[in-house]
């Protein structure tokens, strides 16, 4: 089975994969090879996928941000000699894939840095207004997406906490 998880910034194709888990709104799918179509937001921020890689099975945990999970079967004609090869697909704002040596430690640190910013760009913001309104909406735009960087990883903080415990 097929699997592709991407971003605007990192795209990861896995070829080998045997097995997906993900929280969608109509409930918990696993997708195995030959699912049926299926398509929907992913519910919990969580997504799951195990792959077998020199008959090693691996298991990845991804936390994704506002996530489109996509099944789809290749060819629309079946016949006897034709296979048809499920493919699944996972849109995302952001990634972050936890591993067994990611620590809660590290992302409240990456959190941290990126609160810091935050703030600098909002009392940047501030003065900006006071002095000029010329070039305000760029700074506006950088606040909003440190707001939403900074949201995802206090999410991220508390998924991996859940996941440790």
């Amino acid at each position: 089975m097929l699997f592709l998880l991407a971003t605007a910034e990192y795209n990861k194709v896995q070829s080998n994969t045997t097995r997906v888990k993900v929280h969608l709104r109509n409930g918990v799918a696993e997708i195995f090879d030959q699912h049926q179509d299926l398509m929907g937001k992913v519910e919990n921020d969580l997504l799951e996928i195990e792959t077998n890689f020199e008959n090693k099975l691996e298991k990845f945990v991804y936390i994704v941000q506002d996530a489109v999970f996509i099944v789809s079967n290749e060819g629309l004609e079946v016949s006897s000699n034709s296979t048809k090869k499920t493919s699944v697909y996972v849109y995302a704002n952001r990634i972050k894939e936890i591993t067994s040596s990611t620590t809660v430690d590290e992302i409240v640190k990456q959190y941290e840095q990126k609160n810091n910013e935050l703030e600098k760009e909002i009392e940047k913001a501030q003065l900006f207004s006071e002095t000029e309104k010329k070039g305000n909406q760029v700074l506006n735009s950088r606040i909003y997406l440190l707001k939403e960087e900074v949201e995802f990883l206090q999410k991220a903080v508390t998924i991996i906490k859940n996941l440790k415990s």
